[in-house]
C-alpha cells in the first residue's frame, strides 16, 4: 500500500512551481477533481449500494434498545417503508453527493448548520438536540479516525488551488459534507428522531468507515499526478499494480505443472484435452489470442452447437482461422494451449460441482473466456495461490455454494454475484487490471458479509444454549414431579396443579438454584407437603401433623404463586378447593370414603403420564449422531430442494441455518435421522479445497 503521507520534498517543488506559476488554470482543476470523483465514486458507490440492499436489516440492529419502545406492528412498518424507498434513498444520496463536486454545495451545508444553532433558536426540542448531537458525532469520529488519510487529501486539493491549506469542508469527499448530504435526504423520509439516527448510524458503519480505503485510493490518483501530472488510466493501473503489466515468462513452477498436465492427459487419452498437433513455424501472438476470445464471447450463445461441444482452446483455434489474414499457417504455442486447457478444467469441475444452484453456476461459467484473456502471459494464476484473478474466481465460487433462492439475504448474495461477472464479461474484465481491481472490492464484500454472518450464528448458537438449559431444567422439574406423585392416589385437580403450574414455580426456582439454593428447596418441600396434606391421614398423630403443616403450606403456596403472577381468580378458586379437600380429609367419618374416591377418580400416577419410544438404531440414527457442527446438509421441503449447515448440536436438537446464519429448522435428532431414513435429507459431502485448488492439486499428485 502506498505511504500515506506526501514526500516533504514533493511539495516542496510542488510549492516552487506554484510560486511562478499561479496553479493550475479553472479547466484543468475541474478535470483533476473529475478524475477523484471518478475513483472516488467507484468505491462509494459500492458501499451505498450494499447498505441500502440490506437497509431494513442494518436499521434494526442500529435502532438497538430504542426498538423496544416501539410497538411490533410499527417496526414491521418501518422495515417495509424501508425497503420500499431504499432505492430513493440511495439515488437521491449518490445524487446530492454528486452535487458535492460541483462546487455549489457549500451554502446547502451552510444553511442546514444553520438550522440547528442553538444560539438562534429559543426552543429547540430534545429530539432535535440528539439527532444533532448523533450527527455530529459520527462527523467528529470519522475525521479522527481517518486524519492522516484526509489531511493528505486536503493538502493536496489545496496545493491545486495555490493554498496552504483547506477546510474539511471545502473538502467534497470530506466526512462532513458527506454526512451533511445524507442528512438531507434522510430528513423528508417518514421516520422519527430515533429511526433517522438510527438510519445515520447504519450508513456510518458501513459506508463512512470505509472512507479510510478511498482516500488512501484517491491518495495513490494525487501521487501520480504529482509525478506525471497526467491522468491516463494505463499510468494508474501501470503504479497500482506494477507486477501485473508485463507478460511473464513461465516459471519452473508453471514448467512442472506442464509435465504434470502431460501425464494427465496421457491418462485420459482419448480427450477433448489431447495436445494440438503443431502445424506451421510461427505461433499466434496474445493480441490475437484476446481477439479471438472477444470475439467467442460476443458470439456468445449463437455459436454452433459443433463448436459447443469442443474444448475452449480448440474453439479459440477455430476463430483464430477464421480471423487470420495472414499466408503464414500458425498454431498455439504451447504455453498458451496450456494454460488455455487448465483454465477449461477449471470450469468443467465448476460445472460438476451439485453445491451450485443452477443459476449460480450458469452465472460463474461465464467467466471462462474472460478468465483465459486475463490469464494470458500471467502463469502466477496456476502457480500462486494469492494470484487476484484466481483468489476472485474462488471467491465467487465460494460465495455461490449452498444458497438458497428464496433467501432474501442469499438473494443479495447472488446479485452481488452476477453484479461482479457482469462487469468482468465487459471489456474490462479481459484485462488483468479489471480482476484485480475487482478481487478486492469482492473480497471487502466477503469479509463484511463473513462478520454479519458470525454475529447472527453467534446470537443463533447463544438461544440454543438457553433454550436447552431451559429444556433441560424442565426435565428435571418434571421428573422431580412425577418422582414426588408416583404411586401415591391424588386428586386429579391437584396432579394438575403440580404439573402445569407449580412446575413453573420449581422452574423459575431451579433456574436460580446456584445463587439461592434455599428457594429450590422451599418448592421442592411445599409440593411435597401439598401432597402429604390431600391424602387422608393414617391416624390421630398424622392428622395432627397434617393440620400443623397447613398455614405454612398456604404461605408458601401463595409465596409460589406470586412469583409467576398466577391468574388470580384461578389461584382463589384452587384454594377454595383446596380447603373443601382439607376438611374433608380431617373429617374421621369421611376420610375412608375420601380415600376410596380419590382411587375412583382415575388419579393414580403411578407412571407419571410418560411414555418413552424406543429408538431405532440403525445407520441413520448413527449418521445423525455423529454429524459434526459446520457440515451442510441438502433438504427436502415443500417449496423444494433447501440447503443447511448444522450450526449447533444440543444432546437432542439440532439447528441448521442458511449460507447467512438465518435459521432454517430446528428438530430433533430422531427426527432428522427419520429423513435421512426416507430420503428427505442426505448430508453433503464438502471438498474444503478452492475450486482451482482442486484441479491443480490432482494434477500435481500424478
Amino acid at each position: 500500500m502506498t505511504n500515506l503521507s506526501f514526500n516533504n520534498s514533493r511539495y516542496t517543488a510542488m510549492n516552487n512551481r506554484q510560486q511562478t506559476n499561479s496553479g493550475l488554470d479553472e479547466s484543468n482543476r475541474d478535470e483533476l477533481l473529475g478524475k477523484l470523483k471518478t475513483v472516488f465514486f467507484q468505491h462509494f458507490k459500492q458501499s451505498v449500494d450494499d447498505c441500502c440492499r440490506r437497509i431494513d436489516v442494518e436499521f434494526g440492529l442500529q435502532l438497538g434498545k430504542n426498538r423496544e419502545k416501539i410497538t411490533k406492528e410499527h417496526y414491521i412498518k418501518s422495515l417495509e417503508y424501508l425497503r420500499a424507498v431504499r432505492d430513493d434513498i440511495e439515488h437521491n444520496y449518490l445524487s446530492k453527493v454528486n452535487q458535492s463536486f460541483d462546487g455549489d454545495y457549500q451554502n446547502a451545508v451552510n444553511s442546514q448548520k444553520e438550522q440547528l444553532d442553538f444560539t438562534k433558536v429559543a426552543l429547540v426540542s430534545d429530539d432535535a438536540v440528539k439527532e444533532n448531537y448523533a450527527i455530529t458525532a459520527i462527523i467528529r469520529l470519522c475525521e479522527q479516525a481517518f486524519q492522516q488519510e484526509l489531511g493528505g487529501l486536503n493538502k493536496y486539493l489545496a496545493t491545486q488551488q495555490g493554498k496552504q491549506v483547506i477546510a474539511n469542508s471545502q473538502n467534497p469527499m470530506s466526512p462532513e459534507r458527506l454526512v451533511r448530504a445524507l442528512v438531507e435526504v434522510v430528513k423528508p423520509l417518514r421516520l422519527n428522531a430515533n429511526g433517522r439516527i438510527a438510519l445515520y448510524k447504519a450508513f456510518a458503519a458501513h459506508v463512512f468507515n470505509q472512507l479510510g480505503l478511498i482516500y488512501r485510493e484517491l491518495i495513490k490518483e494525487c501521487e501520480i499526478a504529482n509525478s506525471k501530472q497526467l491522468y491516463v488510466v494505463e499510468d494508474i493501473k501501470e503504479r497500482v499494480e506494477p507486477a501485473y503489466t508485463n507478460a511473464e515468462q513461465p516459471s519452473a513452477a508453471f514448467e512442472l505443472l506442464q509435465k504434470k498436465l502431460e501425464l494427465w492427459r496421457l491418462a485420459h487419452f482419448p480427450s477433448i484435452y489431447d495436445s494440438i498437433s503443431a502445424t506451421g513455424s510461427s505461433f499466434y501472438e496474445h493480441f490475437e489470442i484476446q481477439n479471438a476470445l472477444q470475439v467467442l464471447q460476443l458470439d456468445g450463445n449463437d455459436s454452433g452447437s459443433g463448436e459447443k461441444k469442443q474444448s475452449l482452446k480448440w474453439q479459440v483455434l477455430t476463430k483464430l482461422e477464421k480471423l487470420s489474414f495472414s499466408v503464414d499457417v500458425k498454431s498455439l504455442a504451447k504455453h498458451d494451449e496450456d494454460l488455455l486447457d487448465l483454465v477449461a478444467l477449471i470450469f468443467d469441475e465448476i460445472k460438476r460441482d451439485k453445491a451450485l444452484d443452477d443459476a449460480i453456476k450458469e452465472t460463474v461459467l461465464r467467466l471462462e473466456i474472460p478468465m483465459a484473456s486475463a490469464s494470458l502471459g500471467k502463469y502466477s494464476v496456476f502457480t500462486g495461490e494469492n494470484n487476484p484473478v484466481r483468489q476472485l474466481l474462488d471467491d465467487l465460487f465460494a460465495a455461490g455454494m449452498f444458497l438458497n433462492a428464496d433467501e432474501h439475504d442469499d438473494r443479495l448474495i447472488q446479485e452481488r454475484i452476477e453484479s461482479a461477472v457482469k462487469k468482468l464479461t465487459k471489456s474490462s474484465g479481459f484485462e488483468f487490471s479489471g480482476w484485480v481491481v475487482e478481487a478486492g472490492e469482492f473480497s471487502d464484500y466477503l469479509n463484511k458479509q463473513k462478520q454479519r454472518t458470525q454475529d447472527v450464528e453467534k446470537n443463533s448458537r447463544q438461544f440454543m444454549i438457553n433454550k436447552q438449559a431451559l429444556e433441560s431444567s424442565r426435565k428435571i422439574v418434571l421428573i422431580t414431579i412425577e418422582n414426588s406423585i408416583m404411586g401415591k392416589a391424588l386428586p386429579a385437580t391437584i396432579t394438575d396443579f403440580l404439573r402445569n403450574v407449580w412446575a413453573n414455580v420449581l422452574q423459575a426456582a431451579y433456574a436460580d438454584k446456584d445463587e439461592q439454593p434455599e428457594q429450590w428447596q422451599k418448592s421442592v418441600q411445599a409440593m411435597d407437603d401439598l401432597i402429604i396434606s390431600v391424602m387422608p391421614p393414617a391416624d390421630d398423630k398424622e392428622r395432627k401433623q397434617i393440620l400443623k403443616l397447613l398455614p405454612g403450606l398456604i404461605t408458601e403456596l401463595r409465596n409460589g404463586l406470586k412469583q409467576i403472577s398466577f391468574d388470580k381468580s384461578a389461584q382463589s378458586r384452587f384454594f377454595k378447593d383446596l380447603a373443601i379437600w382439607h376438611i374433608i380429609l380431617m373429617d374421621k367419618k369421611e376420610a375412608k370414603k375420601t380415600a376410596g374416591d380419590i382411587v375412583a377418580d382415575g388419579a393414580l400416577s403411578a407412571k407419571g403420564g410418560q411414555t418413552d419410544a424406543e429408538a431405532i438404531a440403525d445407520v441413520f440414527t448413527e449418521q445423525a449422531e455423529r454429524l459434526a457442527e459446520g457440515s451442510w446438509v441438502a433438504l427436502s421441503t415443500e417449496s423444494g430442494k433447501k440447503w443447511g449447515k448444522l450450526l449447533w448440536k444440543g444432546t437432542e436438537a439440532m439447528l441448521f441455518v442458511s449460507k447467512n446464519g438465518i435459521k432454517i429448522v430446528e428438530m430433533q435428532a430422531a427426527d432428522f435421522a427419520k429423513k435421512l431414513r426416507k430420503g428427505q435429507a442426505a448430508i453433503v459431502k464438502i471438498d474444503q479445497k478452492t475450486v482451482t485448488e482442486r484441479v491443480l492439486s490432482e494434477l500435481m499428485s500424478l
